[in-house]
């Protein structure tokens, strides 16, 4: 309780995000994972008082103001959970001033081309922490979903055009020497079957100067009775379903104490189960698995994608990892796709940047940081603009884009 006739400061922690929609509001302890939400007017008017720029998380209220419903209430789970504290003004008499977060993004784009002194080419390709090359397309296995898994997580793929495509090695070598210095964090060389891409024994010669941010993806298959050395770089190995086991046992052989990460595409909860089976059997410590949407398994999305309330309260989040979901697509931002025939996109599923073979992967970068196909789609549309966990769930990705719809979310608004 407290009394009637003295002044107390109500302050919020700077570590609490607050966000007030339609005559609601969250609460998230970005240090803790707790969270409040209320619905209350008064309550309401409070917070929003308390994130006014002048009063910079602290506000001043009387005693017997706070003794009343609903403040009572809620400045006790208030405190209880560390979203901030009230302090007698007569024993803090200076305002506990909050040093409150502000979103402003380092080299944002938005400021930077509003800033005509600045040009953003100066430095762009600080930007591209990852590159995908899809360097040859013909492939023999015929997987039933082919043309759907790398439209929804990065895969191999016979699928992007009608007629296998191969990379001319000079387009390759051109592109590498863009990326040579620069900081792009990974390289993943992709396509069909890799191991018939006819420089394939240069590999280890092209990508040399780049060591251990090359991943090479080729599916498991792939391996059966290869006649080639397989190049010293991180391998990424796509696994589809039903399983050959023959080919299986090979490549899992011949990756036996090499770099290789698994990932499994699945597209139901019988695939699922047999990916446990081979991962537990096999001792597969590095591994990862993709659900595919193939239109027929709507109902095992639902199910097992889709994200509800409990799921986006499972993991702490950041403060940062919340600013930068109001300004980027964390899943997206810095990566570039070049298929064989040159054209560039910053994902798969938008329209294209570029060809490198015409495009310096400069302006490539520059034109997708200007006209926005993909690095900074966030949840800025309805039904996401009206929810309180707006910048709390990932960012849009594949899956809302091939099923044609905002979010995949059982959250009811």
């Amino acid at each position: 309780m407290f009394e009637a006739t003295k002044k107390y400061w109500i302050y919020i922690q700077p570590f609490v995000y607050c966000n007030i929609k339609n005559e609601q509001a969250l609460l998230y302890h970005t240090l803790t994972g707790e969270s409040m939400e209320t619905v209350d007017r008064e309550i309401l008017e409070l917070l929003r008082r308390l994130h006014e720029k002048e009063n910079m998380g602290a506000i001043r209220c009387e005693g017997k103001q706070l003794n009343r419903e609903p403040y009572l209430t809620f400045i006790s789970e208030f405190c209880r959970k560390d979203m901030g504290n009230v302090a007698d003004t007569r024993k803090m008499p200076e305002k506990p001033i909050q040093l409150m977060p502000v979103l402003n993004l380092q080299r944002d784009v938005e400021r930077m081309q509003k800033e005509a002194a600045h040009n953003i080419g100066e430095d762009v390709l600080h930007y591209l922490l990852e590159i995908d090359v899809y360097l040859h397309t013909g492939c023999g296995l015929h997987c039933s979903y082919c043309g759907n898994y790398f439209k929804q997580n990065r895969c191999c793929t016979a699928g992007i055009n009608s007629q296998p495509e191969t990379m001319d090695i000079r387009l390759l070598q051109k592109l590498l020497t863009q990326i040579r210095y620069g900081r792009t964090g990974k390289i993943n060389i992709l396509g069909g079957n890799l191991l018939e891409y006819p420089h394939f024994e240069q590999f280890s010669s092209l990508f040399e100067p780049f060591d251990e941010r090359v991943h090479i993806w080729n599916h498991y298959a792939h391996f059966v009775c290869a006649d080639k050395d397989i190049p010293d770089f991180c391998f990424d190995v796509p696994v589809t379903f039903p399983v050959d086991k023959e080919a299986w046992d090979y490549c899992h052989a011949l990756f036996k104490g090499r770099k290789a990460r698994y990932r499994f595409f699945i597209t139901g909860i019988e695939d699922y189960e047999k990916a446990g089976e081979m991962i537990e059997r096999y001792g597969i410590a590095d591994y990862a698995v993709y659900p595919v949407y193939i239109n027929a398994n709507r109902a095992f999305f639902e199910e097992y994608v889709f994200v509800d309330k409990a799921d986006i309260f499972k993991t702490k989040q950041s403060f940062r990892q919340i600013f930068a979901r109001q300004k980027l697509n964390t899943r997206s931002f810095g990566t570039i796709v070049i298929f064989p025939n040159g054209d560039a996109y910053a994902n798969v599923n938008a329209p294209a940047l570029g060809n490198i073979a015409t495009d310096d992967l400069l302006d490539i970068v520059d034109r997708e940081m200007h006209i926005n196909t993909a690095w900074r789609k966030i949840r800025d549309t309805a039904p996401c603009t009206d929810c309180l966990y707006q910048y709390l769930c990932p960012s849009p990705f594949n899956y809302e884009t091939v099923m044609n719809q905002p979010n995949l979310c059982h959250i009811k608004k």
